[in-house]
């Protein structure tokens, strides 16, 4: 009992590393997306995040890092292409949810939320799922813990 116990307390800690990853990516690319349109177009940026979208933010970036140590953690049946298509199918279905909560949906700078939360949890998920990869064929053990990924 004992052994389940730490690989959940295992796969918590991971998940909210994971998880708080993604957001801190996510509003830095909200901010560096805000800061390209305004060299761009000239135009005037506004730079606040609404309340919901931190929530939502928050919301889909630890339900996107339970799925990604979900899929290459625990699932240990299939390689690694299909756990990753698992997972991407997993979270394309997560984001199209969260755009249809209603409290959500307002329209100033939305898209350019949903697309910098697409990319953070894109690219902090696919360096997970290879690192954990490359740790597996090396040590023939996968981990939940990411700082024992190298």
């Amino acid at each position: 009992m004992t052994k389940i116990n730490n690989e959940l307390k295992k796969m918590e800690l991971s998940c909210k590393a994971l998880g708080a990853a993604m957001f801190m990516g996510t509003v830095c690319l909200y901010m560096a997306i805000g800061a390209l349109f305004t060299f761009v177009s000239s135009e005037a940026f506004y730079y606040h995040i609404s309340f919901t979208f931190l929530l939502q933010g928050i919301v889909v970036s630890l339900a996107a890092s339970a799925v990604w140590v979900l899929c290459f953690s625990l699932t240990k049946a299939w390689g690694f292409s299909i756990r990753y298509l698992l997972a991407l199918i997993t979270l394309a279905a997560l984001f199209a949810v969260s755009m249809l909560i209603p409290a959500i949906n307002v329209v100033e700078g939305h898209f350019i939320w949903v697309i910098s939360g697409v990319i953070s949890t894109l690219a902090f998920g696919t360096a997970v799922a290879v690192s954990s990869n490359i740790h597996f064929r090396k040590t023939g053990s996968r981990s939940v813990l990411l700082w024992e990924i190298n």
